[in-house]
């Protein structure tokens, strides 16, 4: 499986590192105590400053969470099969993914197992991953080596490379995987929102998703109600709402995990 290449990859390279944080950023030579990068986990995920600025932690978070945001997409993608195929077969003749803020890339290999599994043309696949940060180029590397279909991560910012881009092709899937949280904590959430309706998704072809997924804290669901009404200024959309059971982040709301299309 793609995803476990990548795993290897990951643990490979950061066997090679442990003890390694004589380079990190972050402690002084040889006083990281964490074998596993848990310590900066915390503070990245319950901090307000610190976010990825070391190469071992890119690997240690693939081996310890990958398995765990690539099977609640892919469990999303299940739950509406229909949009894709039904009895008289494939629905969507291209499937053009972008992702924002992709990190490690978790979602792609949840779309990977599912076009498997609906016996989709990998020849008509594109994903486009977008983050601001390059201290996940390493893994992004490994990534075309593993998947069937054609991927291309950029390190820049979404809105600027689309309206430099002419003729640009606009994506049928959207996925922000964890990305409002993290927008609440270190962004503008509110001019985010503003600026991917307005560059994006209005200008999506019909019959397009946007899938949200995200913590079960108030900061980040605080902000679907009114993402939901600019999205339909100018688009009849449909709200799915879907929940299961995840990592308890904080106050759990019961809806937990969101797709609109």
């Amino acid at each position: 499986m793609p995803i476990n290449q990548l795993v290897k990859f990951c643990h490979s390279e950061y066997l090679l590192k442990i003890g390694q944080c004589s380079q990190c950023p972050n402690k002084a030579q040889g006083a990281c105590i964490s074998k596993n990068c848990s310590t900066c986990f915390q503070e990245m995920f319950f901090g307000t400053d610190r976010t990825f600025n070391c190469e071992c932690s890119t690997y240690s978070y693939v081996c310890r969470y990958i398995y765990q945001y690539s099977s609640e997409i892919l469990h999303l993608l299940k739950l509406v099969t229909s949009f894709f195929k039904d009895d008289s077969g494939i629905k969507i003749d291209k499937l053009n993914i972008m992702s924002i803020g992709c990190g490690p890339c978790s979602e792609v290999f949840a779309i990977e197992s599912f076009l498997k599994e609906i016996d989709y043309d990998n020849r008509n696949v594109s994903f486009t991953g977008f983050d601001s940060n390059n201290i996940w180029s390493n893994v992004h590397n490994e990534i075309p080596k593993v998947l069937p279909f054609s991927t291309n991560i950029l390190y820049q910012d979404c809105f600027t490379h689309i309206q430099s881009s002419s003729n640009y092709t606009y994506p049928n899937i959207l996925i922000m995987n964890y990305l409002l949280s993290d927008i609440c904590k270190h962004g503008n959430i509110t001019q985010f929102i503003d600026d991917v309706v307005k560059h994006i998704i209005d200008k999506m072809p019909s019959r397009s998703m946007v899938i949200i997924n995200d913590i079960n804290l108030w900061d980040p669901r605080d902000y679907y109600k009114s993402l939901i009404q600019k999205i339909n200024i100018r688009n009849n959309a449909e709200q799915i709402p879907l929940s299961f059971i995840g990592y308890n982040y904080g106050y759990r709301h019961s809806c937990s995990h969101t797709f609109f299309y």
